[in-house]
């Protein structure tokens, strides 16, 4: 683990802030579940969407770091040298000449990550998307991205640790997340789903603790597909208030934990018990439209 004093760190490379002895907004989730989750530290392997999502952030937050890190495969079976054994032009992906160049390919780009194109491709539209967007252009300029803070939570003393996706130079204390999803037009779901008013409540008490002040989180959110729309605005105040709370309550119950230094698992049920939804009585009665006539059942 690698130990950082309370501060902001402007060029910590990602594999240097995970491997911070700190506790995290994505380790408090794992809290949720259990201590003895939150005591390993076992995330999920990343889903589709999660790696799309660091593609994303890539192309638009450090967008000279997509080459170094992102490359995708040719289409080799188009090359014209693309031959069978007889020497017959062929478009077929599974000819000797395809699986040598691939080979080249993957064993040039050895170190870098490689995405499909169609992938790459909505990193690109994206980017154009949120570059299209003024709030946006304003949101993501004069500032820093990829932005690691430490600090020690005055109530617990619990060192804390943080990664912005982008911190105003500005005197306007505002600083920006960016989400990717499915629909920007339900994206009040996924803040409530994904706990992202927890996340930004965090972000800020760690931001307004280094540097005082009263800092404003504001999320950019964008579709996936395209054409690529895209919703901007800060977090309310409501919102970062039922967020502070469930903060406020995860670090309390990891102190606990930590003082006692028991990580217990999940508790047993007295009984099994169904979902609300399952539970429809099979005496109740049932309408049925025969004919457009209602009919009890």
């Amino acid at each position: 683990m690698l130990n950082k004093e309370p501060g902001v760190y402007y060029d910590l490379p990602a594999e240097d802030y995970f491997a911070l002895n700190a506790v995290s907004n994505s380790r408090l989730s794992l809290l949720k579940r259990s201590a003895l989750h939150f005591k390993t530290g076992k995330f999920k392997e990343p889903t589709k969407s999660m790696s799309i999502g660091s593609l994303v952030h890539c192309g638009v937050l450090e967008p000279l770091e997509v080459a170094r890190r992102y490359c995708f495969m040719p289409n080799y079976s188009k090359h014209p040298s693309n031959c069978t054994k007889s020497g017959e032009r062929s478009f077929s992906s599974s000819t000797d000449f395809v699986k040598k160049m691939e080979k080249d390919f993957l064993d040039l780009n050895h170190h870098k990550q490689v995405v499909s194109e169609d992938d790459y491709a909505r990193m690109c539209g994206v980017a154009i998307s949120l570059s299209q967007n003024e709030r946006c252009r304003e949101l993501f300029s004069g500032g820093q991205s990829e932005v690691t803070i430490v600090w020690d939570e005055p109530e617990t003393g619990i060192r804390c640790k943080a990664r912005i996706d982008y911190l105003s130079d500005k005197s306007d204390c505002l600083f920006a997340d960016l989400k990717t999803c499915a629909d920007a037009l339900d994206f009040e779901w996924s803040i409530g789903n994904y706990d992202y008013h927890r996340q930004m409540s965090f972000y800020k008490r760690g931001l307004d603790t280094i540097f005082g002040g009263d800092h404003t989180p504001w999320i950019a959110a964008v579709e996936v597909e395209s054409p690529y729309c895209n919703r901007v605005a800060p977090m309310s105040e409501e919102s970062l208030e039922i967020g502070d709370r469930l903060v406020d309550e995860l670090l309390a119950k990891l102190a606990e934990h930590q003082q006692s230094n028991e990580w217990p698992g999940y508790e047993s049920p007295k009984a099994w018990v169904l979902p609300e939804k399952f539970r429809r009585s099979s005496s109740e009665p049932v309408e049925l439209l025969i004919g457009g006539e209602s009919l009890i059942a």
